[in-house]
Order: C-alpha cells, then sequence, then structure tokens
C-alpha cells in the first residue's frame, strides 16, 4: 500500500511539474505580421569598398615576401608567398558576424591546414611554405564586415607586408576589418 501511494504521489507531481511548464496560450485577437526585413536581407553581398578590389602587383614568390588580399567579382583572395625555398609559416584568423561561403584552399601541400568553423563565421588557415603560393578563396554572405588577423612566424605580420587591392594598400594595424 506505501508503495501504491508513493508512486500516485510522483506521478502527481510529475503531472503538476508538466502543467506548469506547459506555456499557457491566450489568444488577443489578430496579430500583426512583422514586417520588418533580417539584417541580413538589408546587407548587399558582395559589395566591398572599391580599394580592396583588383590584384596586387608584385605577387611573385621569387621577389617578394607578403600577404596579399583583393576581391575580384564579389570573392576575397588572399595569397602567401616568400622569396626562398626555405620553410616559412603564414597563418590567419577571419571572422565576421555573417558567414563565409564558397571557402576553398588554393595550392595547399602536405601539412597545410585551412578549417572553416561550423557555424561558418570564421576561417583559420596555417600554411607551411617554401616559396610558393599559398591561398584562401571565399565569399560571404549577410557580412557586414570581415575581421582579418595575420601571423608570419608566429608573429603579427607587419602592416607593411600585407598588402590589399590593385594599388597596393596597406592596413594601419593587424588585425583590422573591412566593412562595406
Amino acid at each position: 500500500m506505501r508503495i501504491s501511494r508513493a508512486r500516485r504521489i510522483a506521478a502527481a507531481g510529475i503531472v503538476g511539474v508538466a502543467m506548469m511548464a506547459t506555456p499557457v496560450i491566450v489568444n488577443t485577437g489578430p496579430v500583426a505580421a512583422d514586417t520588418s526585413k533580417p539584417t541580413c536581407q538589408q546587407i548587399r553581398d558582395d559589395s566591398w569598398p572599391k580599394w580592396v578590389h583588383g590584384i596586387p602587383s608584385g605577387i611573385d614568390p621569387h621577389t617578394t615576401a607578403a600577404t596579399y588580399m583583393w576581391v575580384e567579382k564579389g570573392e576575397f583572395h588572399i595569397r602567401v608567398t616568400h622569396r626562398t625555398d626555405n620553410r616559412r609559416t603564414f597563418s590567419g584568423q577571419l571572422t565576421t558576424t555573417g558567414v563565409f561561403v564558397k571557402a576553398r584552399p588554393v595550392r595547399l601541400e602536405e601539412g597545410d591546414v585551412f578549417e572553416v568553423s561550423p557555424d561558418r563565421r570564421s576561417i583559420t588557415f596555417l600554411f607551411k611554405n617554401y616559396g610558393g603560393i599559398d591561398g584562401v578563396d571565399f565569399r560571404t554572405r549577410c557580412a557586414p564586415s570581415v575581421k582579418f588577423a595575420f601571423q608570419s612566424d608566429g608573429k603579427a605580420t607587419r602592416t607593411s607586408r600585407i598588402v590589399i587591392g590593385r594599388n597596393n594598400h596597406h592596413p594601419r594595424n593587424n588585425p583590422f576589418s573591412i566593412h562595406r
């Protein structure tokens, strides 16, 4: 008898908790539709400032050592190289509040690492470069800006070694952001 009474009390407790956890829906009449557009749809994808467009001059693994980046037809391109066949490492972290789409590595060799986060809001890479050209290409969706942080041999890349767009701009800082 005690067991069955304990079971009834437990069952009543579970039913009571379930009733308290169930939301109460009250019909207060017609509800106006939400006509505001999500922030994402207000961002015109793939229109970045003109100063980031066009391939920088001087991308040559025999004469230069730098991180190059540009936008062409709405797609970002990042390339790294240096002038000797000694190993140098180049790494980077890219983040956005939008998402990265169609991200892909370019000319990676054994030991190079490229990863897009599961939520597609960050890209990380580590290239072990022996004088060739390694890189990453990507597009964005719903991204008002992209933050870039580059390192060379484990230290922040000097801004003079980050070359952006056809007019060879250099960021003021590293890390830096590019805004639409």
